[in-house]
């Protein structure tokens, strides 16, 4: 074999195994499997639910992303709780979110959309953490109480949103709310800060991740 015969070969393997991580990536719902699985943990049967997918398809797409090496599996008594393989795969992913966002002018405007039709008042981090500042202002975190509870913005407040509804009441009238839950791709901050100003609250969306706070308090120190 020559020189440039075992270079090609060294590459073409390496490029071969690069592109498992491409065949992980190149569906809509192990994208969004990655993006629950980025909150926290999950076991097959509540990816299922929170995906609105049957427990074999997920099944199928969790073999996919394990192959990948993307995400990894370990036994939790009677269940198996999938995980990201690793802090690396988690920043893969809000980097083809950022780079989606910003490539593809169609996202902006289904996001824009969303935002016009919630009719909400919606805060960039840097506003948020300056009104975070003042005594007046809560901060509630809508996602379910697992994915609270392997993160959260410092001082938040966790009510699910499945849950809100019927604990609207238990939230003081005279604080603003800034309400977050999944990040960029998630619908339910708009209308979690919809309904709060329904009720009789001053509720902003912050429409962004636990993941998209760190990296910024990361930035400011």
């Amino acid at each position: 074999m020559s020189l440039n015969d075992a270079a090609n070969e060294y590459k073409n393997k390496l490029y071969l195994e690069l592109s498992k991580i491409g065949k992980g990536v190149s569906s809509d719902k192990r994208l969004e499997i990655l993006d629950l699985l980025s909150q926290s943990p999950k076991s097959v049967d509540l990816l299922a639910r929170q995906s609105g997918m049957s427990v074999a398809n997920t099944s199928r797409h969790l073999k996919i992303l394990r192959e990948s090496h993307l995400v990894s599996c370990s036994k939790k008594g009677n269940f198996v709780v999938y995980s990201l393989a690793s802090k690396e795969v988690e920043q893969l992913f809000y980097l083809l979110r950022d780079v989606g966002e910003q490539q593809l002018s169609a996202m902006r405007i289904i996001q824009q959309n969303l935002d016009a039709e919630e009719s909400v008042r919606t805060l960039d981090l840097s506003t948020a953490t300056k009104l975070l500042e003042r005594n007046d202002v809560e901060l509630l975190d809508v996602r379910p109480v697992e994915e609270f509870s392997a993160g959260h913005i410092p001082g938040a407040i966790n009510i699910p949103m499945d849950q809100l509804f019927e604990r609207v009441d238990s939230l003081d009238t005279n604080k603003d709310i800034i309400v977050y839950c999944r990040g960029h791709l998630c619908a339910l901050t708009n209308q979690a800060t919809k309904m709060l100003n329904e009720n009789g609250h001053n509720a902003y969306s912050l429409n962004e991740s636990y993941f998209d706070w760190r990296q910024f308090m990361g930035q400011q120190a």
